[in-house]
C-alpha cells in the first residue's frame, strides 16, 4: 500500500485554537483520517508546527507492508501497528516534539489499513478485541458554583454516567478547603459514584499527605497529577491512590512509574503521546497491574473516535474514560461519532478503521 496524497484542513475554534484534518489517500482511492487539534497553553506543540510537519506528505512516507492480504483467524497483535511504525520511520525526524501530528498520521494511516483489511482501527492497533464496551465518566469542576456543580451531577447520573471525574481549581489553603466542602456536598448527594479527582499538578510534595488524608474518607478512585510531572514518581504509596497524567509526556518518566510502585493508574491522551506511544504505555502499565483511562483533549470528532479506538484496543477493559461528547465539538462540521452510544458508553463502531465515512469538512 502507498500513499499517493495527502491533504490538510484547517479549522478556526475558540480561544484562538486551531484544528487540522488530514486525509491520506492510497491508491486504490480509500482516504483515511486523522486529527491535530493542539490545546494552546498545554500542548507541546502547535497546531502552526504541526501542520509544518505534515504538509511534507506524501512524498517522505515510506511504502506501508500490509502484513496480511485479509485477516486470518489469530492475527498477529500489533502487527499493523508495526507497518504503520515502518512507515512512519522516514518522517520520525520531523515528528519529534509533535505529538498531535503523530497521533494524526498515526490514525490516518491505521484507518487506511483497517479499511483495506477489513478490521476496525482497535483491531489494527492491538489485536483482537477482548471486550464489547467501555462506560466513560463524566467530568465537574469546583470552579462552578455548588448548585450548579450538584445539577451537573445528577443531570449525568441520569444519563447512566457512574464515575464523575472533579477538577479541582481553587489554590492555597482556602482554595482546598472550598474544594473539600463542595466534594463533601457532592459525596452526600451521590454516595455511590465513582469519584475521581483531579489536582493539575498544583500541589507540593508536602502538600500530598496531609491533602489526602482529607480526601480519603471521600474514598476516591484516585487523585490525578497532585504534583508537578517531574516530581510524580517521588511519592509512592499514598493514603489515596493516584495517577499519572501529564508525567507521562516526559520522556523517561512512564519507565520510572512502573518501576517505583505506587501508580494506580495511566491517564492515556493520545492527542498528546501520539496514537501508538499511548496505546503501548496502556498495554505496559496494566501489565503491571495499574489501570489505564483513555481521555481526549476536547478535540475534534476524528481525533474522539481515533481516542474511543484505543480505549476498545487494550488487553483489559480500562476504567470508565474521559471520551464523553464535549461543547468543543459544535465548531467542527456536523458528524456523527460512530464508537459514542447514548447512556455514557464506548462501542466498536463495527465499521472498518475509523469508521468515519461521511467527512466532508
Amino acid at each position: 500500500m502507498r500513499v499517493v496524497a495527502a491533504r490538510i484542513e484547517r479549522f478556526d475554534l475558540e480561544d484562538a485554537r486551531r484544528g487540522l484534518v488530514l486525509s491520506l489517500t492510497d491508491e486504490e482511492g480509500l482516504v483515511g483520517l486523522g486529527e491535530a487539534t493542539p490545546l494552546p497553553g498545554f500542548s507541546p506543540d502547535s497546531a502552526d508546527a504541526d501542520e509544518g510537519a505534515l504538509v511534507a506528505l506524501p512524498g517522505a512516507l515510506g511504502p506501508i507492508e500490509l502484513p496480511f492480504a485479509a485477516p486470518p483467524a489469530g492475527a498477529a497483535k500489533g502487527a499493523a501497528a508495526f507497518a504503520t511504525l515502518r512507515a512512519l520511520a522516514p518522517m520520525s525526524p520531523r515528528l519529534r516534539g509533535l505529538p498531535a501530528a503523530r497521533f494524526a498520521l498515526e490514525t490516518a494511516l491505521l484507518d487506511l489499513i483497517g479499511q483495506r483489511l477489513g478490521l476496525p482501527l482497535s483491531a489494527s492497533l492491538g489485536g483482537h478485541r477482548r471486550y464489547a464496551e467501555v462506560p466513560v465518566n463524566g467530568l465537574l469542576t469546583t470552579s462552578t458554583a455548588l448548585p450548579e456543580m450538584l445539577a451537573r451531577a445528577g443531570a449525568l447520573a441520569a444519563r447512566g454516567v457512574r464515575a464523575i471525574k472533579v477538577k479541582l481549581r481553587s489554590r492555597g489553603e482556602e482554595g482546598f478547603a472550598r474544594d473539600l466542602q463542595a466534594l463533601r456536598a457532592l459525596r452526600r448527594e451521590h454516595p455511590d459514584v465513582e469519584l475521581r479527582l483531579d489536582a493539575n499538578a498544583a500541589w507540593s510534595l508536602g502538600d500530598v499527605p496531609r491533602r489526602l488524608g482529607d480526601l480519603a474518607p471521600l474514598r476516591p478512585r484516585f487523585v490525578e497529577q497532585p504534583v508537578a510531572p517531574e516530581l510524580l514518581h517521588h511519592l509512592g504509596a499514598c493514603e489515596v491512590p493516584w495517577a499519572a497524567d501529564e508525567s507521562l509526556a516526559l520522556e523517561g518518566m512512564p519507565e520510572r512509574l512502573l518501576e517505583a510502585g505506587g501508580c494506580a493508574a495511566f491517564i492515556l491522551k493520545p492527542a498528546m503521546l501520539g496514537l501508538l506511544r499511548a496505546h503501548e504505555l496502556g498495554r505496559r502499565a496494566q501489565a503491571r497491574g495499574i489501570d489505564a483511562v483513555v481521555t481526549h483533549l476536547f478535540d475534534g470528532p476524528i481525533a474522539l473516535a481515533a481516542a474511543c479506538e484505543l480505549a476498545l484496543a487494550l488487553p483489559r477493559p480500562p476504567l470508565a474514560c474521559g471520551l464523553d461528547a464535549h461543547a468543543g465539538l459544535a465548531a467542527w462540521p456536523e458528524v456523527s461519532i460512530p464508537q459514542l452510544l447514548r447512556g455514557g458508553r464506548v462501542a466498536a463502531s463495527g465499521q472498518p478503521g475509523l469508521g468515519i465515512r461521511s467527512w466532508t469538512g
